[in-house]
């Protein structure tokens, strides 16, 4: 590709590993909302509040990008829920500017989207299957997605499940909490009723990087091949790495999720 291509959400955890990923192919640009520029290539690094996405659409214009990854958004769900309006703003509005600043300079976008579009009452989901977000998150990412699409003619959405691995150079990871936790001697609660389609970070850059050339357009699931639930999950990584599992407690959502604002299984049949 010889236009450049950009990169947003750098400071977080798979922003962070794409952007390391990226570093030596030339022309690559990363946006980040931290106060501190990232490792690699700091000359080609720009902060942006996407809270205010008009700097957002002016980076668009000045660097003219032949591809976007945008990999930014709010996702903590129970942040989206205390802070709606941001939460809004951020993972829609923000991907609806953009998306018309990217038509117009007939950008290649792919969008990171959730598996938290869906309710979780069935689990194994394919690309087929309707959205039902019971979350803000999921809300927000729904009408991303809607937004994408019904602008840009070269849209990738890709819908990733559950992301394990280390952090490149920050962000929240699932597996660093157990570890961590199991580390400074913490109990390790983790829910038997919650299933997800764990991928690592290492296979989800890889595909993200591909898709940058790659000729796919529309909607892709991005998850491991196996339906788990977050207590076996936890259970196999502690072992895996030969670590203790006594903290360990599997408990059911519904003890600290009342309302049920996390779906239990967004699995996905790929």
């Amino acid at each position: 590709m010889n236009r450049p291509i950009l990169v947003t959400g750098i400071s977080g955890f798979i922003g962070g590993h794409v952007w390391a990923a990226l570093a030596d192919w030339g022309n690559v640009w990363g946006t980040h909302g931290s106060a501190d520029r990232q490792p690699l290539n700091p000359d080609r690094q720009r902060r942006v509040d996407l809270a205010q996405p008009e700097s957002l659409v002016d980076l668009i214009q000045e660097l003219r990008p032949g591809c976007i990854l945008h990999l930014a958004a709010v996702s903590n769900i129970a942040v989206c829920r205390k802070h709606s309006l941001l939460a809004w703003r951020v993972n829609n509005v923000a991907v609806r500017m953009l998306a018309k600043a990217a038509e117009r300079i007939r950008a290649r976008v792919i969008l990171a989207s959730t598996d938290q579009v869906f309710d979780g009452s069935k689990g194994s989901y394919r690309e087929g299957d309707k959205p039902n977000p019971i979350n803000i998150y999921g809300e927000t990412k729904k009408a991303a997605e809607r937004s994408l699409f019904a602008t840009v003619s070269d849209a990738v959405v890709v819908r990733i499940n559950r992301v394990y691995g280390k952090p490149k150079y920050g962000g929240s990871s699932f597996s660093e909490w157990v570890l961590k936790r199991v580390e400074v001697g913490a109990p390790v609660p983790l829910y038997v009723d919650q299933f997800r389609s764990f991928i690592d970070i290492v296979s989800l850059t890889k595909a993200l990087v591909e898709l940058i050339d790659h000729p796919f357009r529309g909607l892709l699931h991005l998850g491991g091949a196996n339906r788990v639930s977050r207590l076996t999950f936890g259970m196999k990584l502690l072992q895996h790495l030969g670590r203790d599992t006594s903290s360990v407690i599997g408990l059911k959502s519904a003890l600290n999720d009342p309302e049920g604002a996390v779906p239990l299984d967004t699995s996905f049949d790929l």
